[in-house]
This record gives C-alpha cells, structure tokens and sequence, in this order.
C-alpha cells in the first residue's frame, strides 16, 4: 500500500539548477499546481502570469481522486483542504425516472486498496490553497498580465503592453482556449480546434438550510455519498462540499449548445432546466426547484483531439492546454496535477540547461499517453450514460450491475481496471524511476 495523502509532504530531492527561470502562464489549477511543484523543490525564479485583474476561481464541487490527493500529499497542500472538504465514502449510480439504485462504490475499499482517500471540495477552495501555497514557497505571481504570444526560439513571453520577457523554460497552462497552443501547433502546419461535444453543464450549488426541512434532502447533504442519476442524453452528479454546509449540483446533457460558452459564467434559465429534466425521479426535481435565482449557469463543453506533441523548444503544454476532458470520471484537475508532479520532479533533476529537453521529452513521454488514455474513457463514459431507454440501456444497466461484483463497467469512473490504472500509479516515484534510467 502506498503511504495515504494525510501523512506530511514527502521530502523530494532539491532542485539542482534552483535559479532556473520558469514563466507559467495561467494561474488556474494546472498553473498552481506547477508553481507549487517546482517552488517546493527549490526553484528560487518561478513566475506566473495571469490575465485577469485578480485571481480566484469560480465554478463549482470538484472532486479529488486518490491520485490527485497523492500528489496534493507530495506538494502539502492536503492538509489546507480537509476543514473544508468532505471525505467521500462511496457513490451511488441511480436510475433517472425512479431513483433504483443500479450499481454502487465504496471509496473506503479504494482508500484501503491504493492508500489514499477520494474527497470533494468546492473548485475555489482548491484553488486558494495552491495559490498560497505557492506564495509561500516563493513564486512571483503577476496579474493584468495578458501574454499574447511566444517567440519559442529565444523562449520569450510577448505580453501585452510590456517589453518581451526571456525565461529559460515556459509552461502554458492557459487552458482550453491556450493561445500558445494554438500558435504552437501553426508552428507545425496544423489547426488548433477544440470540438464541441452536443454537451452542456448546469451548476446548481444549494446551501444546506434550504434542504434541512425535507428529509429526503438532509439525508442527501449528511451522507458522504456522490449520487450519480443516469438517462436519456443527460446524467447528474452531487455531492456535499463545504463541510456539508453546501450541496454541489453539476449535470451534463446533450443541447443546442449555440450562444453558450466554456465560462463557467452564462446565466441560465431555471424554467428551461426544469423542463429539461421533467420526468426524472422527484428527488433530484426538489433539488432543482432550490435553485436560488440569478446564480444558475450553464456551459458549454468542448474538448481537444490528442495533439501530435506538446513541446516546442524550451516551451511546453501542460493541463487543459495539452489534453482538455470531459468531466466524467473527474479527472481533468487530477490529470492536471500529475502534469505538474512529474514535470516539476524532472526538472528538479536537471543538472545544467542542456539536460532541458531530455526532461521535457520524458515528461511528454510520461504523462501524454495516459492523460489522453483518461480523456478517452471520460468520453466514453458519456456515451454510455446517456443511453436512451430500450434494449441497450437494459443491457448497460446490467452490466453496471455486473461491475459491482467485479466485472467490467460502462461507467469507466466505477470500473475496476480504470481505477487501478488512475489510482495505483505514484506519478512522483514513476517519474523519479524514469528519470534514473537514462
């Protein structure tokens, strides 16, 4: 079993080349995280950029799988989270019209089994404990900072309204619309286009007194359960976050997707969402009608083809800008951050600035296959969920019965082999191993 995520931050080896100077550009998860990653092995010249005036995410509950704690164990930002996180002990898949439990996990066995925990917290609270602990251990972040290009020979930053800025290495964690991306790929003759999936997301975030007085829902918010409803062309998620003081919403659904964006900031209709889910078992309904006007929003979901490659002399993609997901088996801050556990432990090992782009090859060697494995199995997941009744729903639920004694799942998110690939590879010990070998 490998060491649980609550013990203290693992003592990593020091960075060699500690006045190396690395520009992130991005402070959303991926960005943290790298900064976090690589000032806590000792590099002394880490500087992130950001566009907008401040930073601070918005969204809603995230979850974070035992191999995304694993690494938040590595950069001692676990700690910070548990006040106001709640510690997930199984999930529930659930039958849309009627609420007939289908299939269920227990994460209490997956803790035992790879030795770290599942936990859910709302996106901002994750969001501020990387940032300050990034501060801390020394990073430079810079707001108003809107970067628009790369000269990827002399590694310079072109930012709006500012001299070019020349750094030895530059990670673009600039997310799923990356601008670097983009000018990276026409680079090689290619197009950079993120595809839209049909897909949308309503966030529906409910505070805990308005739930109290039916208890049916109270039942909902004191379980420590994720409650997964399943259906035609749409399934749901929710969970309690905030120490279950909040309850956490998200759907997903096939829509005319026209107009809406990959903000997490378009308001949304509550009569059109309520439409869109008549028919569907009561006690998500009574979660729905809570909604608090005004603060609905829905999106747009789109994700990204694997790339022919994430690197371009000393720059390179990391999180949503290399391998943007659906959210389906809640990896996208997961694989997210075993970009930043295992490009940071690479770079730790440098010797001189010559040893760069060998570690930028193993890094893209490392995690490009299995971040793209995941962003397959979330889509597959979602066609599998959203299965129209009839012959193959019956024989999907079937087998999502199956699963829970063991056997192969639709629902990659609850499926033994997946959870064993996802779970059971410490990212920090495998690139360490790696990086021995050459």
């Amino acid at each position: 079993m490998v060491a649980t995520a609550e013990m203290p931050a693992a003592v990593l080896p020091r960075a060699i080349l500690a006045n190396l100077s690395v520009g992130i550009v991005g402070a959303g998860i991926g960005g943290l995280a790298t900064a976090v990653g690589l000032a806590g092995r000792g590099f002394k010249r880490v500087t992130v950029y950001e566009s907008a005036p401040e930073v601070g995410e918005v969204g809603a509950g995230i979850q974070v799988a035992p191999n995304f704690c694993r690494v938040l164990g590595h950069f001692g930002v676990f700690d910070r989270l548990k006040a106001q996180a709640v510690r997930l002990e199984g999930a529930s898949v659930r039958r849309y019209s009627d609420n007939e439990q289908i299939n269920s996990t227990s994460f209490a066995s997956l803790e035992e089994e790879y030795g770290a925990p599942t936990y859910v917290v709302h996106r901002a609270d994750l969001h501020k404990a990387l940032l300050d602990r990034a501060l801390e251990l020394g990073a430079t972040l810079q707001t108003n900072a809107h970067v628009e290009g790369v000269n990827f020979e002399k590694t310079e930053l072109k930012l709006q309204g500012r001299p070019a800025l020349s750094h030895d290495l530059i990670i673009a964690a600039d997310g799923i619309k990356s601008g670097i991306r983009g000018q990276m790929m026409a680079r090689r003759g290619e197009v950079d286009e993120t595809i839209p999936t049909g897909e949308a997301a309503y966030r529906v975030i409910l505070p805990r007194r308005v739930m109290e007085s039916d208890p049916e829902l109270k039942a909902l918010i004191d379980a420590p359960i994720a409650t997964r409803w399943i259906g035609p062309d749409a399934h749901v998620v929710a969970y309690p976050i905030k120490a279950q003081e909040a309850f956490n919403i998200v759907t997903t659904h096939i829509s005319n997707t026209v107009g809406l964006t990959e903000d997490w900031t378009a308001r949304a209709s509550k009569d059109i969402m309520l439409k869109r889910f008549d028919g569907w078992t009561e006690t998500l309904l009574k979660c729905l009608r809570l909604a608090p006007p005004g603060e609905l929003v829905e999106w747009a979901l789109r994700i990204h083809l694997p790339l022919t490659g994430w690197i371009d002399n000393h720059t390179v993609l990391l999180a949503d800008a290399a391998h943007a997901t659906l959210p389906h088996i809640a990896q996208g801050a997961a694989q997210a951050g075993e970009d930043a556990a295992v490009l940071s432990t690479l770079l730790a090992k440098c010797q001189t600035k010559e040893d760069i782009p060998a570690a930028l090859r193993m890094y893209e060697r490392l995690r490009k296959p299995r971040a793209d494995w995941a962003v397959e199995m979330a889509r597959i997941t979602g066609e599998n969920l959203h299965m129209a009744d009839g012959a193959a729903q019956k024989a999907r639920d079937e087998a999502l019965k199956r699963a829970a004694a063991g056997g192969k799942s639709p629902d990659r998110w609850g499926d033994k082999d997946t959870q064993r690939r996802l779970y059971g590879l410490d990212v920090v010990k495998q690139a360490d191993q790696e990086y021995a070998r050459l």
